[in-house]
């Protein structure tokens, strides 16, 4: 008796790599839609699978996204290692990873979204947690020179390394910003960007912060 193969929407389904299908349609959801929308019943039918054998590949649909949130912190990381290899300065290397990572929240809003917060308790997830903290250590090594992420004894981590805990949440917060577009720019918006971001990482290099509260009130800079 012949059998007829499966036929993806977006490409032709190959036997034996569901998992792979599943992690790719997603990814092509997430850049035209919101996570909410991202289902096993949507996956599924997108490459011309049951939903009981998404099961066979994954244990819920947040496991799914946290493998594409664990993928992206994996290529944030490659990513670092290349500006701490090919920049002149520390300083250099961090701006680049700011404007970078500024830049793959406005590509990707939503892996962006999964990233950070979107599944409740991502923590608990082994492949996750291990990429996100994998992405973090090579971030304070920038910072730092040398290797500041310590698992063994995190509270001291967070003593010793304060000011990378706070760039890495100036980081954050401004890419957020940027992403939701509250942050007005001209015409050529990617360089003034990337201008805004370098000149805020030169204004934590330069303490222009204790500069300007102890500064008398009233007093121009």
């Amino acid at each position: 008796m012949k059998t007829t193969r499966p036929v993806m929407r977006n490409g032709n389904y190959h036997k034996g790599h569901v998992a792979e299908d599943l992690l790719r349609t997603a990814r092509n959801l997430l850049d035209q839609e919101t996570a909410e929308g991202v289902s096993v019943r949507r996956l599924t039918r997108e490459i011309g699978v049951t939903p009981a054998n998404f099961y066979n590949h994954f244990s819920s649909i947040h496991d799914l996204l946290l493998r594409i949130a664990a993928d992206s912190f994996v290529q944030c990381t490659r990513q670092l290692r290349y500006f701490q290899r090919n920049t002149v300065t520390r300083a250099d290397a961090l701006k680049a990873a700011l404007v970078e990572y500024a830049s793959f929240a406005q590509r990707h809003p939503q892996i962006f979204r999964i990233m950070f917060g979107f599944v409740p308790n991502a923590i608990s997830h082994k492949i996750y947690h291990h990429a996100a903290i994998q992405a973090f250590a090579v971030l304070l090594e920038i910072i730092y020179g040398r290797e500041m992420l310590h698992l063994h004894d995190i509270e001291g981590t967070r003593k010793r390394a304060r000011i990378g805990y706070g760039l890495c949440a100036m980081g954050h917060g401004l890419a957020m910003m940027l992403s939701d577009g509250r942050l007005p720019f001209g015409r050529e918006q990617g360089l003034e960007q990337q201008q805004m971001i370098e000149d805020i990482v030169d204004a934590f290099i330069h303490n222009e912060l204790h500069e300007a509260l102890t500064r008398p009130a009233g007093q121009e800079a």
